[in-house]
C-alpha cells in the first residue's frame, strides 16, 4: 500500500476497530484497498481541469513508494521543515507549497506556480488538519510552546500522507469551483453553491471519482444530493460543506479513498 508504515496488520485493526466487525466482507474490503495502486487512488478522471493534474504532478510523486518517491519526499520534508524540528506547522507546510510549485514551473517569474499556488490555497488547511490527526498525541506539551501538542503539527511521518491529501482535497476544491458561478474563471465565483449553479452543473463533476458525486442521473436526484450537502439547511453549499459530503460518502462506502480520508478519525 503507498503509506509506507501501513502494515495489513494496522489497516485491519483498524478498519475492524472502526466497523466494530471481523465479517469477510469487511476483510474483503480491506485487502482490496491495501492492494489498490497509488495510480488508481489518486486518479482524477476526465472532469479534472488542466490547472488540477498541473498541481498535482507538483506532490503525487512524493507519495510514491518508490525509490524516487522517497527521495523526493524526504527533499519535500526538509524544504518544509526549514528549522529541523520534525515538525511543520501549518505557514510552513504553505511556504512549502509555494516553493515546490515554484521549482516544477519556474518560467515566466513563477507565472503559472504563483497562479496554482493561490488557486488551490483553500485546500492546504484542509490537508494539514487531516494530516496531523494521523499519529497518536499523548497530549505532551512540545517544549518551547505554551500548550502546542503533537496533533498542533504535521510530522515527518504524516508528511507523505499531507501530500496525498493535498491531491484529494485540490481535486474537491476542483470540482467545486467548476460549479461555482457556473464554471471556474466566470463572474458570479463567490464560494457557495446555490440550486441552480449545482442543477446547472452537475454532471460535468460525474467523473472525478468521487463516489457521492457520480451516477446522479436526474435533476430530482440531483436536488436531492444538494440537500444533502447542505447540512445546515441554507439553501446554498459551502466549500467545507461540500469537501465534508464528499469524504463521508467515501468513507461510508469503504472506498480505498474513504479509507485514506478515515486515517485522520
Amino acid at each position: 500500500f503507498l503509506f509506507g508504515k501501513l502494515t495489513q496488520e494496522f489497516y485491519r485493526k483498524k478498519i475492524f476497530r472502526d466497523h466494530k466487525t471481523n465479517h469477510p466482507a469487511t476483510q474483503n474490503i480491506v485487502m482490496a484497498a491495501l492492494q489498490t495502486t497509488l495510480e488508481q487512488t489518486l486518479h482524477f478522471g476526465e472532469s479534472a481541469s488542466n490547472e488540477l493534474n498541473l498541481f498535482i504532478q507538483c506532490f503525487k510523486p512524493m507519495t510514491e513508494k518508490t525509490a524516487s518517491g522517497l527521495k523526493l519526499l524526504k527533499n519535500g520534508f526538509r524544504l518544509a521543515d526549514p528549522n529541523g524540528n520534525g515538525m511543520c506547522s501549518l505557514a510552513e507546510l504553505d511556504c512549502f507549497v509555494k516553493t515546490q510549485l515554484l521549482s516544477i514551473y519556474p518560467e515566466n517569474q513563477g507565472k503559472v506556480a504563483k497562479e496554482l499556488y493561490k488557486y488551490y490555497r483553500p485546500c492546504y488547511i484542509r490537508a494539514y488538519n487531516d494530516a496531523k490527526d494521523y499519529k497518536k498525541d499523548d497530549g505532551t506539551v512540545i517544549a518551547g510552546t505554551e500548550d502546542c501538542t503533537a496533533d498542533d503539527f504535521v510530522s515527518k511521518g504524516e508528511f507523505r500522507l499531507f501530500c496525498a491529501y493535498l491531491c484529494i482535497y485540490a481535486a474537491m476544491f476542483d470540482g467545486f469551483s467548476k460549479i461555482d458561478g457556473y464554471g471556474a474563471g466566470k463572474e458570479g465565483d463567490d464560494r457557495k453553491i446555490d440550486l441552480n449553479e449545482w442543477i446547472s452543473g452537475f454532471l460535468t463533476v460525474q467523473s472525478y471519482g468521487f463516489i457521492g458525486l457520480a451516477n446522479i442521473d436526474s435533476v430530482e436526484t440531483a436536488t436531492e444530493v444538494f440537500n444533502l450537502m447542505d447540512k445546515n439547511g441554507g439553501g446554498v453549499v459551502m466549500l467545507d460543506e461540500w469537501c465534508t459530503y464528499i469524504k463521508n460518502t467515501e468513507i461510508e462506502a469503504s472506498t480505498p479513498l474513504g479509507m485514506m480520508l478515515n486515517l485522520d478519525e
